[in-house]
């Protein structure tokens, strides 16, 4: 998973340099029958909200800091004016905490009507006027890992709903939902994504959360589906927990590294 004027920059080769905000550069594929989506040649880099601004929901009493439309515009302007987006960091990612509690009457997402007022497509078509690209946050589950709508059981639906609002990348939690049920469910999703014919990198947290239960997560099918895959826990905003992903990662090379390629990557949220 993963807040606006502190944090951290880095990218896949080095693991330093503490900055103004916090980027991630992730780390999954496709093939014939499954993803095969292009995407992700390289690992993608850019700005995710959730390791600083977590689920600040209170634009009324910190407006500046809160899960808003005004955040992420805030940021894309950073990521221009700063010049991260010319060294390649061109992601805006909404994570967590958009949500309306409630679907609309059609079964679909709804963003929150007081902190997104002009919608989710108005967002990303703001991020694409600035020359970056729009992510945007769900969940395999009920629920998200904040209790909102999850995709389970409208995975159909969320998928177009994504690709009407020209999102670029999706990231999909593991919250409320049954591990053993990852195997069909992740790939599931994706084969939704692949059809609606907008291009969009398709982020899992599917073997994290099997690891967590002591499954084995199936990397073959992994790779096949995702562009990208969490291994590990969540980053928090504090330099300890950014040491612990990298040791984590360092210790388990031998078995990760082999996973990743053009296409499909392993994600050490954000680092």
């Amino acid at each position: 998973m993963c807040r606006l004027l502190s944090g951290y920059i880095y990218n896949c080769a080095m693991f330093s340099l503490p900055i103004f905000v916090f980027f991630f550069a992730s780390y999954s594929i496709y093939s014939a029958d499954c993803l095969e989506n292009g995407l992700a040649r390289t690992p993608p880099m850019g700005w995710l909200a959730w390791e600083r601004f977590r689920c600040n929901t209170d634009c009324k009493n910190d407006p500046d800091n809160c899960i808003s439309e005004n955040l992420f515009r805030t940021m894309s302007d950073i990521l221009v004016a700063e010049g991260y987006a010319a060294l390649g960091y061109n992601y805006i990612n909404v994570d967590d905490c958009w949500l309306e509690k409630e679907r609309n009457r059609y079964g679909q997402l709804v963003p929150d009507r007081q902190r997104f007022p002009r919608g989710m497509k108005s967002l990303a078509d703001y991020v694409h006027s600035k020359g970056l690209k729009f992510g945007i946050y769900e969940d395999f589950g009920n629920y998200t890992c904040a209790g909102y709508p999850g995709v389970l059981g409208y995975l159909q639906t969320d998928a177009e709903t994504f690709a009407s609002w020209d999102v670029d990348y999706v990231k999909l939690d593991g919250c409320y939902a049954h591990p053993v049920e990852m195997d069909r469910g992740y790939p599931e999703f994706g084969f939704h994504l692949n059809r609606t014919g907008r291009p969009m990198i398709y982020s899992c947290s599917w073997p994290v959360y099997q690891i967590y239960a002591g499954m084995q997560p199936n990397f073959t099918s992994i790779i096949e589906h995702c562009n990208l895959w969490r291994n590990y826990d969540d980053i928090q905003d504090s330099w300890a927990s950014v040491e612990s992903i990298i040791d984590y990662y360092g210790n388990n090379q031998d078995v990760i590294v082999p996973n990743a390629g053009p296409g499909h990557w392993n994600d050490p949220d954000m680092i």
